[in-house]
């Protein structure tokens, strides 16, 4: 048994000064400053930091010069323990390909790398982005990986995964849509809608149907308008939806980041980088997908044309963005980047909170929201010291 002590907590019911109590992995109480301690505990001292949920990224491609666009697990891996060190606990590898074939492989490959390693973060499973996504929307996507949804073979990409896909994104529009859909619902993993040209009613019969989430909310989507709201009216006004949002200012304007809290309640609203591999270093050049790329001034950005390409941004730098300039409250921007993708894909049971029963997977934070310990499975994976 093991307790830290001394600590601002940050629980489901809000913040409290307590100790958090964990054995074998899992957090077992979380108590009063006065209240029953087991005998001889081995104590962490907080010394008045704040203790939250690990953050969960279930939205990334890459970080600290590590590419999760790979087919090699050692990159995985590599970004597991850097990642760790910005206080993410646990994340999905985002990925696609250029076809079907490369899709299989880069599954088939870096599946071993699922799981909790010693000194990392956790790898919770895939996020397929793509390559069931609109041309007209396509983003930094390259048109030549993108084709019609087809179940079959999402059900390939399934099994390659070894079961780990946990999140798949796709445009509800598009033939076939429906179907696929149906088979990521009966596979386990969160139909997430975007890069989409939907409009208002092709996002609600999704939504409908299965879709629980939305990739990236307002990047590489239909825009809203007073006489076309299309599909973000549709995710605006649907409880039924968590949604994304890139935390950066730079992907979305704060403005319309209030706005889209404003419509949806901080509950339903899942902080996330959609890191590229530069995220997290200094601005410069660099290549990635085979694209040359420039990272300047908060932005990394196609070379050829502007385009955003991935965010250069790190969850903990979103949490204190949600908080300085979206108007969050400490508890609630925390639980964006945490509890909120935790149910996002339906792992809200074991992850993303301090309450008893959960994983031990937290974060230890300065009164400046600096992370100075990361924690997993009761281990700590990460000290400032």
């Amino acid at each position: 048994m093991r307790v830290i002590t001394n600590a601002r907590v940050i629980t489901p019911a809000g913040i409290r000064a307590a100790n958090v109590l964990f054995d074998a992995g899992t957090i077992t109480a979380v108590v009063e400053d006065d209240g029953a301690i087991p005998p001889d505990p081995s104590v962490v001292d907080a010394h008045g930091r704040y203790v939250a949920p690990g953050l969960i990224d279930i939205h990334v491609h890459g970080g600290g010069g590590f590419d999760l666009m790979t087919d090699d697990p050692e990159q995985v891996r590599s970004y597991a323990r850097w990642v760790a060190t910005r206080g993410v606990t646990s994340f999905l590898v985002s990925t696609s390909g250029r076809d079907h074939t490369q899709i299989l492989e880069r599954l088939r490959a870096i599946a071993p790398a699922i799981g909790t390693a010693a000194g990392s973060a956790r790898v919770l499973g895939f996020h397929l982005e793509g390559p069931y996504i609109n041309p007209r929307r396509k983003g930094a996507f390259d048109a030549r990986w993108l084709r019609a949804p087809s179940a079959a073979e999402y059900r390939e990409m399934f099994a390659a995964s070894s079961g780990a896909i946990r999140q798949m994104t796709l445009a509800p529009e598009l033939p076939g849509a429906s179907d696929l859909i149906d088979a990521v619902l009966a596979s386990g993993a969160t139909v997430a809608i975007g890069h989409t040209d939907a409009t208002y009613a092709e996002t609600i019969a999704a939504i409908e149907r299965g879709a629980t989430h939305v990739t990236h909310c307002f990047n590489a989507m239909r825009p809203f308008g007073h006489r076309d709201p299309g599909c973000l009216a549709a995710i605006m006004t649907s409880d039924a939806v968590t949604a994304e949002l890139i935390g950066d200012g730079a992907h979305v304007e704060y403005a319309a980041a209030r706005v889209l809290i404003r419509a949806k309640g901080a509950r339903n609203i899942v902080l996330i980088t959609d890191g590229m591999p530069l995220a997290g270093t200094a601005d410069g050049d660099g290549v990635w997908e085979g694209v040359p790329i420039r990272v300047d001034g908060g932005k990394a950005v196609r070379v050829s044309d502007g385009t955003i390409i991935g965010g250069v941004i790190t969850l903990d730098q979103t949490v204190r963005n949600a908080v300085a300039h979206m108007g969050v409250p400490l508890d609630e921007a925390v639980a964006m980047a945490s509890t909120n993708a935790a149910r996002a894909i339906h792992l809200d049971a074991t992850y993303g909170a301090i309450t008893p029963g959960a994983a031990a997977d937290f974060i230890l934070l300065d009164d400046d929201l600096r992370v100075t310990e990361a924690w997993v499975a009761g281990e700590r994976v990460y000290s400032a010291n």
